[in-house]
C-alpha cells in the first residue's frame, strides 16, 4: 500500500510565486495520480501570498494548493484528506493575454476523480482571499474544496501550450 503525505507549512509573510507563459512541456498522456489508499495534503498559511501568473497569448496558469490534479485515483483502503487553512493570506492565480487559461484548485481533486471511500476536502479562510482571473477572451476555472471531473473544463496541450491536463 502506498501512502502519500504532503505537508506544507507557510508562515509569517512567506510568499510563493510561479510564472510562465505559453509553450512549455506537453505530454502525450496526461498525468495519472494513483495512490492506492490514504492521501493527506495540508497547507497552513499565515500572512502569506500564493501567486501563480502566466502572461501572453495562449498563456496557461494552473495552481493547485493541497490538491490532486490529473486522473485522480486513491482506492484500496481509500480516504483522501485535503485541508487548506489560511489567515490573512491571498491565494491568487492569473492568466493574462489573448486566449489565456487560468485553473485554480484549492483543497480539490480535478480530472477523472475516483476515490471509492471517504474523501474530505476542507478550506478554512479567515481574513483571506482566493482569486482566479483570466482576461481578454479567456477562461477561468476555480475549484475550492471540491472534485471536478469535467474534462471539457481543461485546456488541451495543443490549444493552450500547457501540459494538456
Amino acid at each position: 500500500m502506498k501512502k502519500l503525505a504532503i505537508i506544507a507549512f507557510a508562515a509569517l509573510a512567506t510568499s510563493a510565486f510561479a510564472g510562465g507563459g505559453g509553450g512549455g512541456d506537453t505530454c502525450s498522456e496526461c498525468p495519472e495520480i494513483v495512490i492506492d489508499g490514504t492521501s493527506v495534503q495540508v497547507v497552513a498559511a499565515t500572512s502569506s501570498l500564493f501567486m501563480n501568473l502566466a502572461e501572453g497569448k495562449d498563456a496557461y496558469a494552473q495552481q493547485n494548493v493541497s490538491s490532486n490534479s490529473g486522473n485522480v485515483t486513491v482506492e484500496d483502503g481509500a480516504e483522501s484528506v485535503q485541508l487548506t487553512a489560511t489567515r490573512g493570506s491571498v491565494v491568487a492565480n492569473l492568466a493574462l493575454g489573448e486566449e489565456a487559461y487560468a485553473s485554480q484548485n484549492v483543497s480539490s481533486n480535478i480530472g477523472n476523480v475516483n476515490i471509492a471511500g471517504t474523501s474530505w476536502q476542507i478550506t478554512a479562510l479567515d481574513q483571506s482571499g482566493v482569486v482566479n482571473v483570466a482576461t481578454a477572451n479567456t477562461k477561468a476555472i476555480q475549484n475550492i474544496a471540491s472534485n471536478n471531473g469535467c474534462v471539457a473544463c481543461k485546456p488541451t496541450a495543443a490549444s493552450h501550450g500547457g501540459p494538456g491536463h
